[in-house]
């Protein structure tokens, strides 16, 4: 299988998809970033093709299936670009800043057939099969409260990995809020299995006095009832902090989803095993490889993407209202 790597200036490139890809049975065929030396960062003794143009490796190398990244207020167009070719690609999340722009190139993906995913990695981590699991079989129950933490270093560190456009807003279109919130908003979508009927937000920059918020917070009330929190932030002085929890009327989760036995039933745990946040990543990389191989859709798509992102743009509608709560 041939693969392309389009923005490889994404801090995930070296971080996660070049590694696993490299552990597959996979060609890579070219590298493509608008700066020559993110390519040259990567590969600096010129064993894949380098490009300045993503089209233009496109046309030269015929690749299969495309890993794509860019900026996010570049996504969009980028995910309609490679629709309109007919390309099989990946796109990190959040695939745009505004979900009224993303729905026509979700149309265009389905009514063309066309092969995508969307890295919505969490949904790979043990605790979070495990639930969707619990779910399809009719024995996750009915949830009552939602809630979900990502905190991770501070914003110096987009400064460090070379991607300061992290830290504006027209090109990021937030912080956290847009980067971290996707995560904690598709695992509220997928576990209470309703729409999400009112948000709210607030959100500081207290901290470190960024354009960017610091910190954001959620809160949704799903159209049966649900309520939900999800909290993200550019906080920590160290390494990531996450926490999970889910109440419904058969079960509670409390703790970290991809570590220990934290679903209970009636008071006991119930067993389960998979993979770590930090292998999500890899996991994910070789599931979309198999599944386009093997002519099977992606797990997640732009369609479950695009639920998620109408959510974070009522989050900022709620922002510029003052926090107050606004009508899905």
């Amino acid at each position: 299988m041939r693969i392309a790597i389009l923005g490889a200036s994404h801090w995930h490139v070296g971080i996660y998809y070049l590694p696993a890809l490299q552990s597959l049975p996979v060609e890579i065929v070219g590298l493509a970033d608008p700066d020559p030396a993110a390519c040259a960062q990567h590969d600096p003794e010129g064993r894949w093709p380098h490009y300045t143009d993503w089209q233009q490796l496109l046309d030269d190398q015929r690749p299969d299936l495309v890993f794509a990244h860019a900026p996010h207020s570049e996504m969009t167009a980028l995910a309609a670009g490679l629709v309109a070719r007919g390309q099989a690609f990946h796109i990190e999340k959040p695939a745009g800043i505004d979900a009224r722009a993303l729905q026509p190139v979700v149309e265009a993906a389905e009514a063309g057939g066309v092969f995508n995913s969307v890295a919505l990695v969490t949904r790979y981590v043990a605790g979070a099969e495990k639930l969707a699991g619990l779910r399809a079989d009719g024995e996750l129950g009915q949830p009552l409260h939602y809630y979900f933490r990502l905190f991770a270093g501070t914003p110096q560190r987009y400064r460090d990995w070379g991607v300061d456009w992290m830290l504006d807003p027209a090109r990021a279109g937030a912080g956290p809020l847009m980067n971290f919130g996707p995560h904690g908003v598709d695992l509220f979508l997928l576990f209470t299995g309703e729409p999400v009927a009112r948000v709210s937000c607030w959100t500081t920059h207290n901290l470190f006095h960024e354009e960017i918020e610091d910190l954001a917070s959620i809160r949704l009330e799903g159209a049966g009832g649900t309520l939900g929190t999800v909290e993200v932030g550019y906080a920590l002085p160290g390494a990531y902090e996450r926490y999970f929890s889910l109440t419904t009327d058969r079960l509670h989760v409390g703790g970290i989803l991809d570590a220990g036995q934290i679903i209970r039933r009636d008071g006991e745990p119930l067993p389960y095993s998979g993979l770590t946040a930090d292998q999500a990543y890899h996991a994910y990389t070789a599931d979309i490889v198999t599944r386009y191989a093997e002519g099977r859709p992606a797990r997640i798509t732009l369609a479950d993407m695009l639920p998620v992102l109408r959510v974070v743009n009522l989050a900022q509608e709620s922002l510029s209202s003052g926090g107050a709560w606004v009508e899905a």
